[in-house]
């Protein structure tokens, strides 16, 4: 099988059973399959949008990293660096937050807290889904590039660049980066939800899209300084743990969300009638 299709069944299959799970927990008032999808689709195309950008602020903010490391200004570079980190996040938020927008901003279906969790959800697994078959593709390539040019045959070069790419890469980038991005548009779509349908500012909306920025900005930066870009490290370890924060704080506000539907208070309160009538002589 082609490396190609087997990247992008790599990215897209862990994406999709991520987005069944999260589709599941909205068990009030589940939305339409058909909006899942096209935001889904958006979400996955915004990637471009937003690689384009970062590649802009990579250009931009690279040279200066390295000069500013070569010539031994390394508070310089640091901070040069996490400007580039900081304004890449918050480049990849907006983007998914207005793709989810643009597609339920004046949708009736929109009515309830949860719901901007979902939207939001839906468009980041697409958004990570075309990222993670990048990340893939390049694991593939640069190791197959490393084998050769150290001598290996191609034989061994596409064995070792499949290890690389489907065994270690992948199953991280299902986990951390799919989850990571779930958990940040998880918090901006809270506020949304909190201002498309119980009345809160916009202010808090443009809070909540910085918080999400913030977070993700926190999880990549310790990888950018990683020297060695090696699992096992101690900025391997940092970034985990800022994951498993986002990750935390997400569970917290999906399931404050949940207690607030008005159709689970519905549900709740159709309950003792619906007994009531099942009695004898009820």
């Amino acid at each position: 099988m082609d490396i190609r299709i087997m990247a992008l069944l790599a990215a897209l299959v862990p994406a999709l059973l991520w987005l069944w799970f999260f589709y599941s927990r909205d068990r009030y008032e589940r939305e339409p399959k058909s909006l899942i999808g096209k935001l889904f689709l958006w979400g996955l195309l915004s990637g471009f949008w937003a690689a384009g950008l970062n590649d802009f602020l990579s250009a931009l903010f690279g040279p200066q990293v390295n000069a500013a490391a070569e010539g031994g200004a390394i508070t310089l570079a640091v901070t040069l660096l996490a400007a580039m980190v900081v304004l890449a996040a918050l480049n990849e938020e907006t983007m998914k937050y207005l793709v989810t927008t643009n597609s339920t901003r004046n949708d009736p279906r929109f009515n309830e807290v949860v719901d901007g969790m979902i939207y939001l959800t839906t468009a980041a697994l697409g958004f990570a889904a075309g990222e993670n078959f990048g990340y893939i593709m390049r694991a593939f390539v640069g190791t197959f590039q490393s084998a050769t040019e150290a001598g290996a045959s191609g034989g061994q070069a596409g064995a070792s660049a499949l290890v690389a790419a489907l065994a270690v890469t992948a199953p991280l980038r299902a986990l951390l980066s799919s989850l990571g991005h779930v958990s940040w548009s998880g918090i901006t779509g809270y506020v949304l939800g909190r201002r498309i349908v119980g009345g809160g500012s916009a202010r808090s909306v443009v809070f909540g899209l910085l918080a999400a920025s913030g977070l993700h900005a926190a999880y990549n930066l310790p990888q950018f300084l990683d020297p060695d870009e090696a699992l096992l490290t101690p900025y391997f370890g940092l970034a985990v743990a800022v994951w498993a924060l986002g990750v935390g704080i997400y569970f917290l506000l999906l399931r404050k969300a949940l207690r607030a539907s008005p159709f689970r208070r519905d549900q709740l309160a159709r309950r003792p009638l619906a007994a009531a009538e099942a009695e004898p002589g009820g």
